[in-house]
């Protein structure tokens, strides 16, 4: 099987704080992240509260396994 049902019940996902203020909303932080969407796997710098992407860019896929 090339996807494996996951054993886990939940996935953690390292969120990195980025010493930016979000020019929607004026929070304080920014946060660092990778995430899939329909164009593959992206790293983004997005605002966890108002969910602002203010920067975002195609990354080679991580190996299966890994953090």
């Amino acid at each position: 099987m090339e996807f494996p049902q996951p054993t886990e019940l939940t996935i953690d996902e390292p969120i990195n704080p980025v010493d930016q203020s979000c020019p929607r909303c004026s929070a304080d932080t920014m946060y660092r992240y990778r995430l899939v969407d329909y164009r593959g796997w992206l790293e983004v710098v997005k605002c966890r509260s108002c969910l602002h992407v203010e920067d975002r860019r195609p990354i080679v896929a991580p190996p299966q396994g890994t953090p």
